[in-house]
């Protein structure tokens, strides 16, 4: 594991920028893959305005989603369909073909699980996946107690995932019960991890993932086994390591 200290979140997210530029120039066809939420916005800022100066090129890339909220069709403002689109994809020359998420509209979950996996395996497999954590160490849409052998499952939010995401949609009653989300088993066979945190919130989480015990209670303490995974945080983010 290797640990990069960040000064602050702009800080944070240039530093995580500059490990996923550098994945693409030098493999112009990689694989990334992607993740949702806050922490990534400024990475993705970043990767924008690299890409307007011209020092980067997304036409050869491919990417695949990390998770979708089930039911909820792609034009909807809380699919991470619209998000990703809104917060990269439509800023940047990447081949909308190569993009890949969880069809959120198709409720028969084995079949969609199924068919996300076999897209992964068809695109060879993914180069770089970028994650953001939970507060409970849930890293997806895996939360505590998931097994570490799954592939793409569908999942059952818990109430506290529920509530960190209800500030996005007009009330609780509208926020998914239910997501698609790859497995830990396909984000550890990823070639390399890169996690952000940000914020003193995320500080106790970030000590019991990566320096406590290997646990499904906490899906994330995983990537303490990954062979190569790099963890970028803030100062607040890293102070209790």
């Amino acid at each position: 594991m290797k640990i990069i200290r960040a000064k602050d979140y702009k800080d944070m997210s240039r530093k995580a920028a500059n490990i996923i530029s550098a994945q693409v120039i030098m493999k112009p066809n990689c694989v990334l893959g992607l993740a949702t939420g806050g922490t990534p916005v400024g990475t993705y800022k970043q990767l924008i305005d690299w890409y307007n100066k011209g020092d980067l090129d997304f036409s050869e890339v491919t990417t695949v989603n990390l998770d979708e909220y089930r039911g909820l069709p792609r034009e909807n403002p809380q699919s991470y369909w619209y998000f990703m689109h809104d917060n990269l994809f439509n800023h940047v020359n990447i081949n909308h073909d190569r993009i890949n998420l969880p069809d959120g509209t198709n409720l028969d979950a084995e079949a969609e699980c199924k068919r996300y996996d076999e897209v992964i395996r068809s695109v060879g497999g993914i180069d770089l996946q970028l994650l953001g954590i939970g507060h409970d160490g849930h890293i997806g849409f895996n939360e505590p107690g998931a097994a570490f052998e799954l592939g793409t499952h569908c999942v059952d939010l818990t109430q506290e995932t529920i509530e960190a995401n209800k500030r996005f949609f007009d009330s609780i009653d509208d926020v998914p019960r239910q997501a698609y989300t790859m497995g830990i088993k396909t984000i550890m066979q990823a070639r390399k991890v890169l996690l952000v945190a940000s914020g003193k919130d995320k500080a106790a989480i970030v000590k019991k993932a990566f320096f406590g015990p290997v646990t499904p209670e906490v899906p994330a303490s995983i990537l303490q086994m990954h062979p190569d995974f790099i963890l970028v945080g803030d100062e607040e983010a890293l102070s209790e390591i």
